[in-house]
């Protein structure tokens, strides 16, 4: 799906033709925002992208590739930079981080993506807005620019809100129940975790490449604001550091948990073995198969009821005894 916005003395047009292409790019007052949904294949654009827009080969295969790190490549009319959104799913507890590619230049800025963003879309929906005051494409491509990587970075954070609820409840899981579903998403939000960091760790030098190697095409007046991203991913690295150490403690909480209840029932069982051990001794003695035997060969009927109870009162003597130790 093609989407495209051409800014010009404050008059929007979208959907415009090739020819009104060409005329934009030449007119250096002019701004163009190209946004293009794909499902990887740019064959379709390939001629607009290469012949219209002048973009090398190298670049619109890079677009096409779906696994590709963030960073950011100078050509020689245009940048490139390619970065990464989040998705989580909080009931899989799994993580997804689509790729968005972005090509700008003096005049002109295209997005290529496979997936739909609900952030973009809200910019989208922003460029579409025909107001001259404060419209997105009004001050430029670099502030198109910055709009769009603080849109990104801002939707990290609702997922960092979520991951921290996530933690939460493990740790409360991880000391009530202690079993192996909770074993399982603490497993799956430390895999979660690290794709996360491994994706935005990039990113926070690609921000601040933008400021160092582009030259004069951010304003000094417009640093500022590139900073700000930078910030932003910097505090979004270290929250996920902070919650990767939590998922490691949380883990060795885990562990010591289980260990515990293991304790618990193996002292119960010991309790059980001790009480009936002298009960087992008794029983031994009596029974056994010999001729003669004090108490069984005399018997008058009461001796078996005696030992009964002496049997019952050492057993209540054992458990008030554990009791009064605090072992049960």
């Amino acid at each position: 799906m093609q989407q495209l916005f051409i800014w010009h003395n404050g008059t929007l047009t979208a959907d415009a033709s090739v020819e009104e292409i060409h005329t934009a790019l030449e007119d250096k007052q002019a701004v163009i925002w190209l946004d293009l949904q794909v499902d990887g294949n740019l064959a379709k654009y390939r001629d607009l992208l290469s012949s219209v827009f002048k973009l090398a080969p190298i670049t619109i295969e890079s677009m096409e590739e779906q696994k590709e790190r963030s960073r950011l490549v100078e050509h020689h009319t245009y940048f490139n930079l390619v970065l990464h959104g989040l998705t989580f799913q909080r009931e899989t507890v799994e993580a997804s981080t689509p790729k968005i590619d972005i090509a700008f230049g003096h005049n002109f800025l295209i997005t290529v993506h496979r997936e739909e963003m609900s952030w973009l879309s809200g910019l989208l929906n922003a460029a579409r807005s025909k107001t001259t005051e404060e419209h997105l494409l009004a001050k430029g491509v670099p502030r198109l620019l910055h709009a769009i990587l603080d849109s990104l970075v801002d939707s990290y954070f609702p997922i960092l809100d979520d991951i921290d609820d996530l933690i939460d409840e493990l740790e409360d899981a991880a000391v009530e129940k202690a079993n192996t579903t909770v074993q399982s998403q603490i497993f799956n939000a430390k895999r979660t975790i690290a794709t996360m960091r491994r994706v935005i760790s990039p990113q926070v030098e690609v921000s601040n490449a933008l400021i160092m190697r582009t030259g004069d095409f951010i304003p000094g007046d417009v640093e500022p604001y590139f900073s700000d991203v930078h910030d932003h991913l910097v505090r979004t690295f270290e929250i996920l550091d902070s919650y990767r150490d939590l998922l490691s403690g949380l883990l060795d909480v885990y562990l010591s948990t289980v260990s515990n209840n293991l304790n618990v029932i193996m002292k119960q069982l010991a309790i059980i073995s001790t009480i009936f051990l002298p009960i087992t001794f008794i029983t031994g003695v009596f029974g056994q198969n010999f001729g003669h035997s004090p108490l069984v060969e005399h018997d008058n009927g009461y001796n078996f009821w005696y030992v009964l109870g002496f049997m019952l009162i050492i057993s209540l003597i054992q458990i008030w005894y554990f009791h009064h130790r605090r072992w049960i």
